[in-house]
């Protein structure tokens, strides 16, 4: 009576083990491939395509931020206010977003059994 409980509780440990050791391989390869501009790194690969978004609208963020110093240092003042409202729309969107797949990656690890 006893063995046969021993092997069932085998049989749930198994795919318990290969959750975890599939949860590690994917934690090593967000670790590798994280972003070099912001601290966000991938959880999957089919994501990869929002890294390179928020990795271009940080570009532009910050090539907006320059544009606006340029334009208020020669007294554009109207096209640097211009500059700052876009730059500033488009932080708020580029953290939302950042924001959003934290929150999603924090939920999918819940769903990840911590006892075995």
């Amino acid at each position: 009576m006893a063995r046969g409980t021993e092997v069932d509780q085998g049989l749930q440990r198994q795919p318990l083990v290969e959750q975890v050791k599939e949860y590690q391989a994917r934690y090593r390869h967000a670790w590798a491939t994280s972003s070099f501009l912001s601290s966000t790194s991938t959880s999957s690969s089919s994501s990869s395509w929002i890294d390179v978004l928020l990795v271009i609208w940080e570009l532009l963020f910050f090539a907006l931020l320059v544009f606006t110093c340029v334009a208020f240092y020669f007294k554009f003042i109207g096209l640097a206010f211009s500059f700052l409202c876009v730059a500033a729309l488009l932080y708020m969107c580029m953290r939302l977003t950042k924001e959003e797949r934290k929150h999603k990656r924090s939920k999918q690890r819940m769903l990840l059994p911590l006892s075995m």
